[in-house]
């Protein structure tokens, strides 16, 4: 994969934030140096990274062909760790993903983890652990995509994994979640062996619909979660900005030491609350001595991918709650000002949503508890999980 080279940046504290940068060849074999500018990895070194990258696909009732392509399309090296948290019942749908990934692996052989969210085991194995608020009065872990990415870093650490991505299982379009795992391994080149981010932002966001397709340049959530962003950003700095094009980046990875020192947020609160954490902590609280990460730096890269992003519509109905559980990342943050929570409670209002957004749910690192020994102890006592080579 070739990139253009991140050189525009903005420091906030201890967290660097990059410009978009596009792709600029989504397959670079044969490429041997050219013009500077460019970032790019030989096949040798793209395998490298990728051996030492888990690449966690959170699922839900997906159709089997659609989450079939999307796990063909992660490079072999890479181990996929999928989090189910698909019905038991009146059908059992995991059971399905659970069979698909067993002859997936018969077939080629490649190291697959695969489990349910709501196993009995996980609530086993995080009783009594700082990581018990994952669980809900009925001891077992909370329904939420924030909730499942936790237990897939958690899974990442345990393998000994350096690195840990997510690619939602819902993408029509296989071509893009290869596409994003490459850019995962190209932005952890960059800075190996330290604090990385790497958030994706498509080109296009595709809607089908009758007589053809709409190519969408801008998330229904994302243009507003990236415009208040930005805008408390400006008021703290004094400088205006448009610096964040990610905030909702459900195709974004990191290294595993940085998945283990962050606190995350549960359901669909994670992707914003990331950004805001870490400006959070290691900007406004930096000389406090807030920042988790050792040594307290972090580079986080924003690459615009060529796929276009194709996936199942939802419908309009929830876009107003997915707005609010955003906006309330920053909401009750020390980013947002009146002037930020007044912006807020404008565009909410301008979905009919109506007083302040709920404030996200939010779980203590999950490196607070040892991912090893959590996680055996988990594998040990559940009927349902799958470890598939490795």
């Amino acid at each position: 994969m070739l990139w253009e080279y991140p050189s525009r940046f903005e420091d906030y504290g201890a967290v660097r934030i990059y410009d978009v940068v596009r792709v600029l060849e989504i397959d670079a074999v044969g490429y041997r140096g050219g013009p500077r500018g460019v970032v790019w990895l030989d096949t040798h070194e793209m395998e490298e990274v990728a051996y030492r990258t888990g690449i966690v696909i959170p699922a839900k009732n997906e159709d089997l062909l659609t989450l079939e392509n999307v796990i063909a399309a992660v490079p072999h090296a890479s181990t996929i760790i999928l989090v189910s948290a698909s019905d038991r019942e009146p059908a059992d749908a995991y059971a399905g993903e659970l069979e698909l990934v067993k002859a997936i692996h018969a077939a080629s052989g490649r190291s697959i983890i695969a489990f349910h969210q709501r196993d009995p085991a996980w609530g086993e194995a995080l009783r009594g652990t700082p990581l018990e608020a994952l669980l809900d009065e009925e001891g077992l872990v909370r329904k939420g995509k924030g909730e499942g990415m936790i237990l897939g870093v958690i899974a990442a650490a345990a393998l000994g994994l350096d690195y840990v991505g997510f690619i939602d299982s819902d993408n029509y379009v296989p071509g893009a979640a290869h596409e994003y795992a490459l850019a995962y391994y190209t932005g952890f080149s960059l800075i190996p062996n330290n604090h990385v981010m790497v958030r994706v932002k498509w080109p296009f966001k595709t809607k089908l619909q009758t007589g053809g397709i709409y190519l969408r340049r801008r998330g229904r959530v994302s243009q507003h979660t990236n415009a208040v962003l930005n805008y408390a950003l400006s008021l703290e700095r004094r400088i205006e900005t448009e610096v964040i094009s990610t905030a909702n980046s459900g195709e974004h990875a990191m290294d595993v030491k940085t998945a283990l020192s962050m606190e995350w947020a549960g359901g669909f609160a994670v992707e914003s609350y990331q950004l805001v954490y870490l400006l959070e902590k290691c900007w406004l609280g930096l000389q406090q001595g807030e920042c988790p990460l050792s040594p307290p730096s972090i580079k986080i890269f924003q690459v615009e991918t060529r796929n276009p992003h194709i996936h199942a519509e939802r419908g309009s109905d929830h876009i107003a709650d997915m707005v609010a559980v955003s906006m309330g990342t920053i909401y009750y943050s020390r980013l947002s000002r009146p002037e930020v929570k007044s912006r807020i409670r404008e565009v909410l209002e301008s979905y009919n949503y109506h007083g302040e957004p709920p404030r996200p749910r939010v779980y203590p690192p999950p490196g607070s508890v040892d991912p090893s020994k959590v996680f055996t102890a988990f594998v040990a006592s559940s009927k349902d999980a799958a470890v598939l080579g490795g």
